[in-house]
């Protein structure tokens, strides 16, 4: 028999996607709103993993039937579903203890209060030096820390499990399994990323727990899938057990609302000829080639359940099998991130991410009023807005092409101010300050540098005066067309004396918006 798949749950595949949202907003900011949707994600991916873990163990239970009923036939499959077991208990046991290691430290704790603490009890959930240090001990691509432990260790367990199968199904389940750590990893600036990096490099602690869970659920997956296959190559004619179950795949497991919810409900390993009905929520859905599709209408908001049981014509009678599943409605909605601040600045290319759940980069159709919107792809776009009133805001609508219908999917406001005015210095000294004659002299100029601003913005002095004082008195006003000082201000700063003042004024800079003037700078000659 060929390879098998379990797909994931509706509750896994939206643990996911959360997952993935929470982890994009990550990068921009951390609110006390993403931190605690960290700890809801956590929470459902741990019950999960307890749920998942339930399920697996009905599947060895299966086996041990099978075995016990034909010990010669079943036993080198058998014996290998037990390695298996033993694999992933020992990886999962791995992960945990990493867990409690990270969670000990950064809360100061011992490890048997790491494991009985909930995370959403921690009192350093935005703690990142930690876990940073925890995962990377000083190394810059984490090989002296314990992100690269676990990665070798995924990277073994990985291979390990998939040397128990045959050779022939080994291609189809490498594709198809988690715990891939050799993929494309780019940060938020598009900037090429190992596996540890992208995972672990600045986590906050309740993200780096979230992440470790999800590991220790792509283990379960792929415990699931191994001994599955394993289980698939004893022929399925010689047991009438559980071996059949339901199956239930949605179309999408994001709903608009008006939209309508559709899934494929099945019976693995049977005959796609056999005649099938669906009792679902009371009403009977007559199936066809093995399947049942089920269609609900998504009229309102919420989550969604409904339970059932597929009827199977057998030789032996009709033979009925149990299902329930969940799916939520939910409003349109879509995500757009500065990539830099929540604000636009006039003059300047401000970056932006654009998306929407569940859509791809490519469907989505932002618009801008107050400026212009280029895209970089992927979702990427470069954001132009022009000099408005004080107060004046940008606003980003974004439209999504479903199945050739656009759909309007939310706005997102963001202010817009000019480029604050750069601090003018002279040998990285400012106003008000003593300062050697040949420190001046050897700056040759002033320089204007943006001070707490994250755009690699320059703006260049184009102008300034110079006076001093003489034998009492002011010295005439000397000009320089640029940032430099002119062979008549260095002569005259050559010739000062200790405690002699000099005053550099009139300072101006070229800025994206037009020249800007800048504050005075007023020196003495130690």
């Amino acid at each position: 028999m060929g390879a098998t798949n379990c797909p994931e749950t509706p509750r896994q595949r939206m643990i996911s996607m959360m997952y993935l949202v929470l982890t994009a907003l990550l990068a921009l900011n951390v609110s006390v709103e993403i931190i605690n949707a960290f700890v809801t994600v956590n929470e459902s991916m741990e019950t999960t993993n307890v749920n998942f873990g339930k399920k697996i163990d009905g599947t060895y239970a299966g086996f041990l039937k099978a075995y016990n009923g034909n010990p010669d036939k079943v036993k080198p499959y058998y014996d290998k579903a037990q390695l298996a077991k033993k694999y992933s208990k020992d990886m999962v046991d791995y992960i945990n203890s990493l867990k409690y290691q990270l969670i000990a430290e950064t809360e100061e704790l011992t490890i048997d209060e790491a494991k009985n603490l909930n995370i959403k009890l921690l009192k350093r959930k935005d703690n990142y030096d930690t876990p940073t240090n925890f995962f990377f001990k000083g190394s810059e691509d984490g090989s002296s820390g314990k992100s690269k432990e676990l990665k070798d260790k995924i990277v073994d367990y990985r291979k390990k499990m998939l040397d128990l199968v045959d050779p022939q199904y080994r291609k189809i389940l490498d594709k198809n399994l988690g715990l891939k750590t050799d993929e494309d990893y780019r940060d938020k600036d598009n900037k090429s990323q190992n596996w540890e990096q992208h995972n672990f490099y600045h986590t906050i602690i309740v993200a780096a727990v979230t992440i470790l869970n999800k590991t220790t659920s792509e283990v379960l997956n792929t415990e699931f899938d191994i001994v599955n296959q394993l289980y698939s190559a004893i022929s399925a004619y010689d047991y009438t057990f559980d071996r059949i179950g339901a199956k239930v795949i949605p179309a999408s497991n994001y709903v608009l609302l008006g939209d309508q919810y559709q899934a494929e409900i099945f019976v693995a390993a049977y005959d796609t000829k056999s005649s099938i009905t669906a009792d679902i929520n009371g009403a009977t859905i007559q199936g066809d080639s093995g399947m049942v599709v089920y269609k609900a209408a998504a009229s309102s908001e919420g989550l969604k359940k409904y339970t059932g049981q597929i009827n199977v014509k057998t030789p032996f009678g009709i033979k009925q099998y149990s299902f329930e599943n969940e799916y939520i409605v939910a409003k349109p909605s879509a995500t757009v991130s500065a990539d830099k601040m929540n604000v636009f600045y006039v003059g300047v290319d401000n970056p932006v991410t654009v998306s929407v759940p569940g859509i791809a980069n490519e469907k989505v159709k932002p618009s801008i009023s107050g400026g212009s919107l280029a895209s970089k792809g992927g979702g990427k776009y470069i954001v132009n807005v022009t000099k408005g009133v004080p107060g004046a805001k940008a606003i980003i609508t974004i439209n999504a092409d479903f199945d050739g219908r656009m759909k309007p999917m939310g706005k997102s406001e963001f202010r817009i101010k000019t480029v604050p005015n750069p601090v003018p210095s002279i040998g990285g000294v400012e106003d008000g300050a003593f300062i050697d004659k040949s420190r001046i002299v050897s700056a040759g100029g002033i320089m204007a540098q943006l001070k707490d601003f994250d755009f690699e913005l320059v703006m260049f002095v184009t102008s300034f005066t110079m006076q001093t004082t003489k034998a009492g008195d002011l010295s005439p006003m000397m000009m320089s067309r640029g940032n430099k000082f002119t062979p008549e201000m260095i002569a005259e700063i050559q010739k000062a004396k200790k405690g002699q003042k000099f005053w550099f004024e009139n300072i101006t800079a070229k800025a994206p918006d037009g020249n800007r003037k800048l504050p005075s700078i007023n020196l003495k000659i130690k």
